[in-house]
């Protein structure tokens, strides 16, 4: 009995040794990167012959949300999984890592090479001075008027081009040592803390016949980001506006994401939100409580937005080349990225497909995409408010944009092909339009003067009125018509014992907001016209008490 026992013990070891191990590199085929976090899918190919295996695939991100991984293959039975980090075996530095370290050591070679020219012809210069000065201090004999100009005009010509020489050399030495000190650092930042570590899943499956098959593995991550933008160019006020949304993406992930098929998603995945509900309220004496280290919550595995950002900042500073949207493989001629995402509308979020695949390294630098232009309509008024400044601006409305489902996002404005700023763009916020401040206008001028014909102060019995009155004069110095929204202040009491009253606006005011005390004109004025608009109001308050107006 005790031999079976053995030989059993020994046939089951024999067989768990036998069984059988294969190992597979993933590649990146998707991504949809959500304003935080992304869902990447990788792909290996696998030919397997019938039997039981354990398979380890290679190439994933170290950092997931474990939860979030899944595991498909066609005619196969996976058993069990198991993700890991791999920290021995060597990463394979990317494409733009090994250019770096190859120009690093090519620009070091030049630098030795350099500084050995400059040891040289400062040798030379020395031996030259040396031996000039021995020829002309002979201990025996008298040198003679010949042998020293022959002596000074040989120092001359040999030792000019010697000192140029050396000036050379010094000026290629310290323009060698910056370059090798600027791609030092690029190398530095672009290489990433995880370089030396890789994410590895093991699988336990078992296969019932030889087969071809794919692995599909997918999971979530919260180390990428993309941030809507958007460029809006307004090349004359008689044409149209024209929006394009870009898209800033950037991932830390571990991995450099090499022609990969993207999909960008305002969706907020990896948040569970359940509608509030309410709890009995119970209220009860306040009794202070002493603070406990022991009474903080343990950290939980979730990282957070701020630690990503501060992740990608720490990797800030790469060549702007980076910044730029990566260069379409095949593509023989600039082609419209209109043509090319498709977005998707869904109930609560906005999908674009992108169907140009993207190189996006992980070194955490934002690549900018070009998605989708639009045609925004737009009126275009002159603004200005002579209290505060004397220049009028040119402001630009933009409307009927909501049926592109912009998302929030920091806007570059230029105007007649001259940059004009940033702005916010907040399409989700209450406002119906959008206004953009293009430049100022010195035709139109504006001028606001007291009139103090108008102006006074009196007392009457224990009460002081005063009444300021201004006179606000514009003039259209263009040769066409332009549309104008000119805007004047009166003071708001929020004293009983003071009361103010608006005597007369001329002409009548197109609003005039008394909760906060601004008149507005919106009017049109004619090639060359000049016309005045006119404010006056009292303030009646206490003899005894002062106001400042």
């Amino acid at each position: 009995m005790k031999k079976i026992f053995v030989f059993t013990f020994v046939m089951l070891a024999i067989g768990a040794n036998l069984r059988a191990q294969k190992d597979f590199t993933s590649k990146i085929d998707k991504a949809t990167v959500y304003l935080q976090g992304a869902a990447l899918t990788h792909t290996a190919a696998a030919s397997l012959k019938s039997g039981s295996y354990d398979v380890i695939i290679n190439g994933l991100s170290p950092d997931i949300e474990v939860n979030s991984l899944k595991v498909t293959a066609n005619g196969v039975l996976i058993s069990a999984s198991e993700f890991s980090n791999d920290f021995i075996t060597p990463k394979e530095e990317s494409a733009r890592i090994k250019k770096l370290q190859d120009s690093l050591e090519l620009y070091k070679r030049q630098l030795q090479e350099a500084k050995d020219e400059l040891t040289m012809h400062n040798h030379l210069l020395k031996m030259l001075t040396d031996g000039t000065l021995n020829n002309m201090q002979q201990k025996e004999g008298t040198v003679s008027i010949a042998d020293i100009n022959a002596n000074m005009e040989l120092y001359k010509s040999k030792a000019g081009a010697l000192q140029r020489s050396i000036d050379q050399d010094n000026r290629n030495v310290t323009k060698l040592q910056e370059t090798v000190k600027r791609v030092q650092k690029q190398l530095d930042q672009d290489m990433t803390q995880d370089k030396q570590r890789t994410g590895v899943l093991r699988l336990s499956v078992s296969v019932p016949q030889t087969i071809n098959t794919e692995f599909t593995i997918t999971y979530f991550t919260n180390l990428a980001s993309w941030a809507p933008c958007y460029d809006i160019n307004i090349a004359s006020m008689d044409k149209p506006v024209v929006m394009k949304a870009k898209a800033r993406v950037a991932q830390v992930t571990g991995l450099d994401w090499n022609n990969v098929k993207l999909t960008l998603s305002n969706a907020t995945p990896n948040r569970t939100k359940e509608a509030p509900v309410f709890r009995t309220w119970f209220v009860d004496f306040y009794t202070p409580r002493q603070y406990s280290p022991a009474h903080t919550s343990a950290r939980s595995n979730y990282i957070s937005s701020s630690e990503v950002s501060s992740k990608l900042a720490s990797l800030e500073g790469v060549s702007a080349k980076d910044g730029q949207m990566t260069s379409v493989r095949g593509a023989s001629t600039p082609l419209l990225m209109d043509d090319y995402v498709d977005v998707d509308m869904q109930e609560v979020h906005v999908n674009y497909n992108i169907a140009v695949p993207y190189d996006i390294p992980g070194n955490g630098k934002e690549q900018l995409i070009d998605l989708k232009s639009y045609n925004i309509k737009a009126e275009y008024k002159y603004y200005s408010v002579p209290k505060l400044s004397d220049e009028t601006y040119l402001v630009a409305t933009l409307s009927d944009y909501e049926q592109y489902n912009l998302l929030p996002g920091y806007a570059t404005v230029t105007f007649d092909n001259t940059f004009v700023g940033k702005t916010m763009l907040r399409p989700n916020a209450t406002e119906k339009n959008i206004s953009l401040t293009l430049t100022t206008d010195p035709r139109i001028t504006v001028k606001r003067e007291k009139q103090s014909n108008f102006c006074s102060t009196k007392h009457v019995g224990s009460s002081t009125t005063v009444t300021q009155s201004y006179l606000i004069t514009v003039k259209n110095n263009q040769t066409k018509t332009a549309k104008l929204t000119l805007k004047e202040q009166y003071p708001i009491s929020n004293n009983k014992d003071i009361e103010v009253k608006v005597v007369e606006v001329s002409p009548e005011a197109t609003y005039n907001k008394t909760d906060i005390g601004v008149i507005t004109w919106d009017v049109e004025l004619k090639a060359g016209e000049t016309r005045t608009f006119s404010v006056t109001y009292s303030v009646k308050y206490p003899k005894d008490r002062n106001v400042v107006l």
